[in-house]
């Protein structure tokens, strides 16, 4: 049958959409790019096409530079929208519209419609009933602003989710300081409010990626919480000798620098040898002891903290010390 539906049937207009969200298509995109519902029924009986709810399709084309979790991420979403045409994205479909890094790898689709009216939900999507929500548009569509989109998700991630999620909003300068104080006075009115309560004050927007939040959460509630992030380390001469992730100043100019490594983002060659030109520039002047993790040190036993807890008490490391200013000559 496929031999029957050439791929140039498909105008490239509706496959470059197809592209820009997760693979899928409306019902209504199709009808205006001339794809028929009759042509659709014969994509989707050849196997080249399916579909996952009424009205939306999966071209199974999507963007091929985005990585699998995204992928999953932006696909509920998409699901969600193109579901229900003239609903918004919400919670954290909408956060990972916008581009938050740090959810969960499956997320629930969900949408919402700015009135508040409720549907039914269907093949696992959820229409949630908020009355009032201002958005931001995404495309020809649109998300809740992130402020209301982080109070919405919040009570529903956990801790390490929720914290990697806050950092990277601000990290990547989605949310202002004001607009992540605007969230935490909007959860104050939702459910499972007090789950999130002490979170605030543990974001630190200086982590730039999900595996830094998750190890210094770890290494906080050790009780070794790393005494600076992203430290600039410098030789006797002012050179700049590279970046750490997570710092604990040892006295006398000597740091103890963590380095972190997503696994899933930093093990080809040409990924690993910046990193290692990175590393060996904080060794150089030899005063730093320097620790390299992946992120499966992180999240699976306690082989990350043990270490970095024998190297601070061999050098009579404390919490709570004054370490020097932070370097501003780069």
């Amino acid at each position: 049958m496929w031999s029957h539906i050439p791929v140039i049937d498909i105008p490239a207009q509706l496959l470059g959409l197809a592209r820009r969200q997760a693979g899928l298509v409306s019902s209504a995109q199709c009808d205006v790019h001339g794809v028929t519902n009759g042509r659709r029924r014969r994509l989707v009986a050849a196997g080249r096409w399916q579909r996952p709810t009424r009205g939306v399709f999966d071209t199974d084309l999507p963007d091929s530079g985005l990585h699998p979790y995204d992928l999953s991420r932006l696909r509920s979403a998409w699901l969600a929208l193109l579901a229900y045409p003239g609903s918004a994205a919400v919670g954290a479909c909408a956060l990972a519209l916008l581009g938050a890094a740090g959810l969960p790898r499956d997320i629930t689709p969900e949408a919402a419609f700015p009135n508040g009216s409720g549907r039914e939900p269907r093949d696992g999507i959820l229409l949630r009933q908020y009355r009032w929500f201002p958005r931001v548009a995404v495309d020809d569509h649109f998300a809740a602003e992130p402020a209301h989109a982080l109070a919405q998700a919040l009570p529903l991630l956990d801790r390490e989710h929720g914290v990697a999620v806050m950092d990277s909003l601000q990290n990547k300068r989605i949310l202002t300081q004001s607009g992540v104080r605007r969230a935490q006075r909007l959860t104050e009115s939702r459910r499972h409010r007090t789950r999130s309560r002490t979170w605030w004050g543990q974001s630190n927007g200086r982590s730039q990626s999900p595996v830094e939040t998750a190890a210094r959460l770890r290494l906080v509630d050790a009780g070794i919480g790393p005494d600076d992030l992203q430290r600039d380390l410098f030789d006797a001469t002012g050179q700049f000798l590279g970046r750490a992730d997570l710092a604990w100043y040892l006295g006398n100019g000597r740091w103890l620098l963590v380095e972190l490594d997503s696994d899933e983002f930093h093990t080809s060659p040409d990924q690993v040898r910046p990193d290692a030109v990175r590393q060996n520039g904080l060794l150089r002047d030899g005063r730093h002891v320097l620790l390299r993790f992946f992120a499966r040190h992180v999240h699976e036993g306690s082989t990350m903290v043990d270490t970095v807890r024998s190297v601070l008490d061999r050098e009579g490391w404390a919490p709570g010390r004054p370490i020097p200013p932070r370097d501003r000559r780069r």
